[in-house]
């Protein structure tokens, strides 16, 4: 009787080492998988990212203001020429612009006959959000990168930019690889921006990134 006892004592446990191996190598393979499919997600949209000289297109931006415990919602069209040309446009009811080059920034707010002058680095990326296109061609040298779903990536800046702590990245298989921008910051807000009707490489001409004040428009300048 207690030989037989031990006897299946010792088969259970084997059969147990054989499911604790099993898992061990699922978990192991599920782990080389992931990790092959984040290369495979961030090698793909580097790649299309740098055969694209310009863009333009069109964009949905919802923004949750943790202090206001309000969410707003705003539309336009956007602009990006390599190497440093960004400018955007909201519709109404927000009525501004903003152009960047290089390093210099404008906010131009037509309805208030104000203009802002300031910097432009990856420090301004989390109140700039869609800047954020013009650099993702440095992933990996920029952000921790993990795998959240097939075409979801969660990107944590490996140095500070700004207030931003977290961006969530959607990406498609298209000529252009990203359809959501999601941007987290310290402070609980939260930037979403949906991205449409892309179109790549159309020769964008270098005025549209220059702001040239009007007459009439009283200028902030914060750049110093």
């Amino acid at each position: 009787m207690e030989e037989t006892i031990i006897r299946k004592f010792q088969i259970s446990n084997f059969k147990f080492q054989i499911f604790l191996l099993l898992v061990i190598c699922y978990l192991s393979l599920v782990t080389a998988v992931q990790a092959a499919t984040v290369d495979d997600v961030v090698n793909d949209i580097q790649k299309k990212l740098a055969s694209i000289h310009d863009l333009k297109g069109s964009f949905t931006q919802t923004s949750y203001l943790k202090d206001l415990e309000k969410t707003e919602a705003y539309s336009g069209t956007f602009y990006i020429k390599k190497p440093s040309g960004i400018m955007w446009e909201y519709k109404s009811p927000r009525d501004e612009k903003v152009f960047i080059k290089g390093e210099d920034m404008w906010i131009y707010k037509r309805s208030q006959k104000q203009a802002i002058r300031g910097r432009f680095s990856k420090e301004t990326y989390s109140q700039a959000p869609i800047a954020l296109l013009s650099g993702l061609e440095n992933l990996r040298s920029d952000f921790d990168i993990t795998l959240t779903g097939q075409d979801t990536l969660n990107l944590r800046p490996k140095r500070r930019m700004g207030f931003m702590q977290e961006v969530i990245i959607r990406s498609v298989s298209k000529n252009f690889p990203l359809k959501t921008l999601k941007v987290f910051d310290m402070y609980g807000n939260i930037i979403t921006i949906e991205l449409a009707d892309i179109r790549t490489n159309t020769r964008l001409e270098d005025s549209l990134f220059t702001f040239t004040v009007p007459q009439g428009i009283e200028v902030f300048d914060m750049s110093k």
